[in-house]
């Protein structure tokens, strides 16, 4: 139960950094597809696509990742949170 409350309590920021991130991709007119792939830091769309839901706890190079592969600095996908 313990371990429970401890992935919804997490789930939170996971959340609101996914919406975030969903946010500027979409502010970019971007798709999914065009932020994943063999050439991209980010190759598998489902993992992009989890990360938007908040289903998935990353660590930092994959912020780092993710900020290179929009074009921002990594505080960038923070700001509001």
């Amino acid at each position: 139960m313990a371990k429970k409350a401890r992935v919804e309590q997490r789930g939170i920021p996971l959340k609101a950094f996914g919406a975030r991130l969903q946010e500027i991709r979409e502010k970019k007119a971007l798709t999914v597809y065009d932020l994943t792939g063999d050439d991209m830091p980010i190759r598998s769309r489902q993992h992009w696509q989890r990360i938007e839901a908040g289903q998935k706890n990353i660590n930092l190079t994959t912020v780092f990742k993710i900020a290179q592969t929009l074009g921002l600095r990594a505080e960038e996908l923070f700001r509001g949170l």
